[in-house]
């Protein structure tokens, strides 16, 4: 009778260790599986992948420790990859969608959804969905693949939602840099003007070594300058950045076939970099009879014959120079 309690007791203890140890697994499992959804360490991420219903697809990836490029084309905005990250190692669970809402939560999700694919350099990846904001908005419902259960997601700290952190716009994730040249680099500046009253003011400056040669775009003579003006001018083609890439209907051709207010060219030794600039109108309804008004902030620059951006005159003011700057 002894020796069967023994086996008795020793039995359930068995039991009852392996029942321990199976929820452990599961509670792990689940944990890991369905509930973790940050990376906690953002520096192993090598490709972020987001894609819309559309389909529109945006293709994030490291080039190295601090930049990042867009679409395997163009480089990546700092800031937008920067909050990104962020968001990345800091959201969690905020609480588990209401019964009530999670059939509508999940179609949501289904239809309208971001699907986020985040690669790791160990060949390892991470799949989410990222729907719209609570009614409260600071949380962001979202969904790991192959999870049954949605969640509102949030950072704590912080006040606001997530979803606007994770788009699939090409332009929105790319850098708008136009020149950040060093000035040693420098090796010509052409600026010309278009219009009839500043025609004469256009002007190439080449620069070798510690001199340079200044002259008139239209007589090509050579003229004399003063020399800190010119160096100071020089220093100038250094974090120019555009406010904005052009967004909304533009009549770009129009602009192509019509007069740039002046082209500008910066050269070094390895690129070159173009700008033809035109007025931008200023948003304000008038008559057919009234004169057209211009944006007294704010100008298009058709980029290098590629980019349509839009850049504020106040960044660019020491750039748009004249001869009689010079003297």
């Amino acid at each position: 009778m002894r020796n069967k309690k023994i086996i008795s007791i020793t039995l359930i203890i068995c039991l009852a260790i392996t029942a321990y140890f199976y929820n452990q697994s599961q509670n792990s499992t689940i944990r890991t599986d369905r509930r973790d959804f940050s990376i906690a360490d953002t520096s192993q991420v090598s490709l972020i992948r987001i894609t819309s219903k559309a389909p529109e697809i945006v293709l994030l990836t490291r080039i190295d420790k601090q930049n990042w490029s867009v679409n395997e084309k163009y480089k990546a905005n700092k800031s937008a990859m920067y909050y990104l990250l962020k968001t990345l190692s800091r959201m969690e669970i905020a609480y588990p969608v209401p019964l009530s809402l999670r059939d509508n939560v999940i179609g949501n999700l289904a239809v309208k959804g971001l699907k986020v694919d985040v690669r790791m350099k160990d060949g390892s990846e991470k799949t989410f969905y990222v729907g719209s904001e609570n009614k409260e908005l600071t949380a962001s419902y979202m969904m790991l693949k192959n999870a049954s259960e949605p969640y509102a997601i949030h950072i704590p700290g912080f006040r606001g939602y997530l979803s606007s952190r994770f788009f699939t716009n090409e332009y929105l994730w790319r850098d708008k840099k136009i020149m950040n040249y060093e000035t040693q680099a420098i090796t010509a500046i052409k600026m010309k003007y278009s219009t009839e009253d500043h025609k004469n003011e256009s002007f190439k400056i080449h620069f070798n070594d510690d001199s340079y040669r200044l002259t008139s775009m239209l007589t090509n003579e050579e003229l004399s300058s003063n020399p800190m003006k010119v160096n100071a001018y020089k220093t100038s083609f250094q974090k120019l950045y555009a406010e904005a890439f052009v967004m909304l209907p533009l009549n770009k051709d129009s602009l192509r076939s019509s007069e740039p207010i002046f082209n500008l060219t910066v050269e070094t030794a390895k690129e070159k970099t173009s700008l033809k600039v035109f007025h931008k109108k200023a948003h304000t309804e008038r008559s057919a009879s009234e004169q057209t008004i211009y944006d007294p902030e704010r100008l298009y620059a058709y980029v290098n014959d590629n980019d349509w951006m839009i850049i504020q005159k106040n960044t660019f003011e020491n750039v748009i120079k004249s001869l009689e700057d010079f003297k």
